[in-house]
């Protein structure tokens, strides 16, 4: 059974809150419900129809959880949703929905299992910061509907910049007084909708996040991600450059590489418009107030620094802090063919090496 991160956000949601489908609210009721319930936050989008829009409200539950998707397990488990409902999805075109969000200090971009997880918990150790970590509704299902089921390209219209803009929004309402900064952490293939992204927030900050492929794939393949899940649509054959690829008859391994490597392209293309981008290996305790400052903006006092290099001792997605974490680099690779490596390599070519000698890098 995959991940429940790595499953469509609206198939998760509908699994976790069935009692969400018991009450469908028109735009009107719901956008008043919204408004006086800073706690309500849309939490995924069924593509299909007219598209559907859940909502739950989490309260001021503080995102720290190593992805949203188990922020709302925790919570549907802790019976602590508050109430629950869907509208359609037209809802993004009412003025009112993403009013009182916190404009993001930043948003991250990355390629899997190279350090953003890191920075994410890092910086919700903050009580002042809300961090978006790889939000349920940008899984898969707001994209879909945008793209009709990835059967046309996204367009940047006002319409479509407008809906992304009120959904994360949506999602980094100020709920509760310590709220004053937010971040965003994307889903790793989100990369490919950089230009779409960076025009819905012009001057945010952009940060991208790398690691050599063999070591990304070697993680991914032991715990799979969305794109994973993606092979043999037609999402698929977006997010490996390419429509009329059938990339059900690719290995997992070549799927994966060419999935990077489009990744890596569109964040070297990106650094053109203002993209930071980092290597894993310059993610350290003694690199992390550069990082923020150059690769976010973001300067924290020394006080504040010392409480978000405490998540660099313990593995990133262990939400208990009780694992240590390990460098595991040499193990990772261990787990490769001497065969595969070198197609992986052969396919995201000198990437890695562009990625590292860029004016754009934090740590060239």
């Amino acid at each position: 059974m995959p991940a429940l991160s790595a499953l469509p956000d609206h198939e998760v949601i509908r699994a976790l809150l069935p009692e969400a489908l018991e009450t469908h609210l028109d735009r009107g009721e719901a956008a008043a419900r919204i408004a006086a319930n800073p706690g309500l936050l849309p939490v995924a989008v069924d593509p299909m129809g007219r598209g559907k829009v859940f909502w739950a409200d989490i309260g001021d539950h503080p995102l720290r959880e190593w992805q949203f998707t188990y922020t709302m397990q925790h919570l549907v488990e802790a019976r602590a949703i508050k109430s629950a409902f869907t509208t359609d999805f037209d809802i993004f075109e009412d003025d009112t929905i993403g009013a009182d969000g916190i404009e993001p200090s930043g948003l991250i971009f990355h390629v899997s299992r190279c350090g953003s997880t890191l920075m994410a918990k890092a910086l919700a150790r903050l009580d002042s910061n809300i961090v978006v970590n790889q939000g349920t509704p940008l899984q898969r299902g707001f994209w879909a509907r945008l793209t009709d089921d990835f059967r046309r390209p996204l367009e940047p219209s006002p319409e479509n910049l407008q809906a992304f803009r009120r959904l994360v929004l949506a999602m980094t309402r100020r709920r509760s007084p310590a709220h004053t900064t937010a971040f965003v952490k994307l889903v790793s293939w989100n990369t490919l909708y950089f230009d779409f992204i960076r025009q819905a927030f012009p001057g945010v900050p952009l940060l991208f996040l790398y690691r050599d492929p063999v070591e990304v794939i070697a993680s991914v393949i032991q715990r799979p991600v969305p794109a994973l899940l993606a092979k043999g649509s037609r999402q698929g054959a977006l997010l490996v450059n390419d429509d009329n690829a059938d990339t059900s008859g690719m290995t997992d391994l070549e799927y994966l590489a060419r999935c990077t490597a489009q990744y890596m392209k569109a964040a070297l293309k990106g650094t053109e418009a203002g993209l930071k981008v980092l290597n894993y290996s310059s993610v350290t305790p003694e690199n992390f107030a550069t990082i923020l400052e150059c690769g976010l903006s973001f300067n924290p006092g020394e006080d504040e620094l010392a409480v978000m290099r405490e998540q660099f001792k313990y593995h990133s997605k262990d939400d208990k802090d009780s694992k240590e974490f390990q460098v595991d680099n040499a193990e990772k690779s261990k787990t490769i063919s001497d065969a595969d490596k070198a197609m992986i390599r052969r396919i995201c070519g000198d990437l890695v090496e562009r990625l590292d000698r860029s004016p754009a890098n934090l740590f060239p």
